[in-house]
């Protein structure tokens, strides 16, 4: 009975801590945007940002709030319904900047080519949210 009591014990105990552990989201954005005037990179693996404009680079760690900022932004993405915009003929007279971006949530990956001034709304709001965090801690 003894025995019993101390295995269930352990089961309730075990079962509590695995429940109260959240899964956390994975997350990796690279985003490429260069012209010969113009270039801009950002990166984010897990909270570790880096933003960097015309050679001008800063690196700073999200917060908790930020990050989830982030994550919930990027669950509001359809991804399949963005598509490529880029055009050979206007990126050959420098009429548009092309942007790669590719991003791992969670194990899927996303890559899509896009005019960095014609990117799709919720990306460029992504975009500007990540820049806004690098400005803010200037």
């Amino acid at each position: 009975m003894k025995l019993l009591k101390i295995a269930l014990i352990l089961m309730l105990v075990s079962s509590t801590s695995c429940q109260s552990q959240n899964k956390k989201d994975t997350i990796s954005l690279n985003y490429n945007a260069q012209t010969r005037g113009f270039h801009l990179a950002i990166r984010l693996e897990n909270n570790l940002l880096e933003v960097s404009k015309n050679n001008e680079t800063h690196q700073l760690e999200l917060t908790d709030i930020q990050l989830n900022e982030i994550v919930e932004m990027v669950k509001k993405i359809d991804f399949e319904d963005i598509k490529g915009n880029v055009s050979i003929d206007d990126l050959a007279v420098d009429k548009a900047i092309k942007g790669d971006f590719e991003l791992n949530f969670n194990g899927k990956i996303f890559a899509f080519e896009f005019d960095h001034n014609n990117a799709p709304e919720n990306i460029k709001e992504l975009l500007n949210k990540l820049q806004s965090f690098d400005v803010s801690e200037e």
